[in-house]
Formats: structure tokens, C-alpha cells, sequence
């Protein structure tokens, strides 16, 4: 059978499940350190973060199965392990985010250098799902710096579960 999709686009997308991945364990990792450090809340967050970006690295695992076209899932490193504060924590997944945004953005340009419309409605897909994923980071991020009570932040991520 032929190869239905350019290899430049099968590569971008590999390494879209990649980066995908990596995201899941960096959120798995975050959400055992607030488990640890008696964030309840903003460990059941992070967990759920876990999940989605799974669910995310499925969306290019499905359209290039869509073509015949087997994902290559490639190894991932070790997240960080060890933050010095919840506020690092928070940090962190705002820079995290920001530049998962910026591979998004990049994938839906070569999509249009390529001019391949089913990439780019992929590509749109992530970068919609960006905006919202940095304006979480954000709003936690401004609430954390709002009070010294780790108690109230902790309460207060219960309304995105």
C-alpha cells in the first residue's frame, strides 16, 4: 500500500505524540509532588491534566491511523522530579504551555506551507485547545499570587475538576 501522508507530515505528527506524552508524565509528575506536599486539589488537577494530554496525543495517533499509517511512539524523558514550591509548580506549567503553544502554532503553518487542509484542522484543533490550556495556567497562576493562604488556591482549583 502507498503511503497516503508526506513523511514531513507523518514526522510531525510522531513527534506531536511525543510531545504529547512528555506533557502527560510532566503532569503526573507535578500532580505526585502536590500529592506529597498536601495539595489534594492541585494533585486530582494534575491528574486530570494527565489524562487529557493523553487524549491529545491520540488525536495524531488516530489521523494517522486514519491513513494506514502505523504512530511511532518514541521514548520520553524524565520529567523534573522535585520543585522548590507550589508557585514553581504553577510557573512551570505556564512556561510548559506556552511552549507547547508555539509547537502547535509551527505545525499549523507547515500545514499551510503544505497546503494539507486535514493537517491543519488537526494543527487548529491543538492550537484552540492552547488558548484555553494557557488561560487555565494563567488564571491559577494570577489567583496563587492573589493570596498566601495555600489552603484558599488549593480550594480554589476544585472548579476546574
Amino acid at each position: 500500500m502507498r503511503n497516503l501522508l508526506d513523511e514531513k507530515i507523518i514526522e510531525l505528527l510522531n513527534y506531536r505524540i511525543q510531545q504529547e506524552e512528555f506533557s502527560s508524565r510532566l503532569y503526573h509528575q507535578m500532580s505526585l509532588w502536590f500529592d506529597n506536599q498536601g495539595f489534594k486539589h492541585l494533585a486530582a488537577l494534575y491528574k486530570k491534566y494527565e489524562g487529557e494530554e493523553k487524549l491529545h496525543a491520540e488525536w495524531s495517533m488516530d489521523f494517522l491511523l486514519n491513513f494506514g499509517i502505523t504512530p511511532q511512539l518514541q521514548s520520553l524523558n524524565s520529567p523534573v522530579m522535585e520543585f522548590e514550591s507550589y508557585m514553581d509548580v504553577l510557573e512551570a506549567t505556564l512556561d510548559h504551555e506556552l511552549m507547547i503553544t508555539k509547537q502547535c502554532e509551527e505545525l499549523a503553518q507547515k500545514a499551510l506551507e503544505m497546503k494539507h487542509t486535514g493537517l491543519f484542522a488537526l494543527a487548529s484543533k491543538y492550537c484552540a485547545e492552547q488558548v484555553e490550556e494557557v488561560g487555565k495556567a494563567i488564571d491559577i497562576l494570577d489567583h496563587a499570587k492573589l493570596t498566601s493562604d495555600k489552603l484558599v488556591l488549593d480550594h480554589y482549583v476544585e472548579r476546574y475538576l
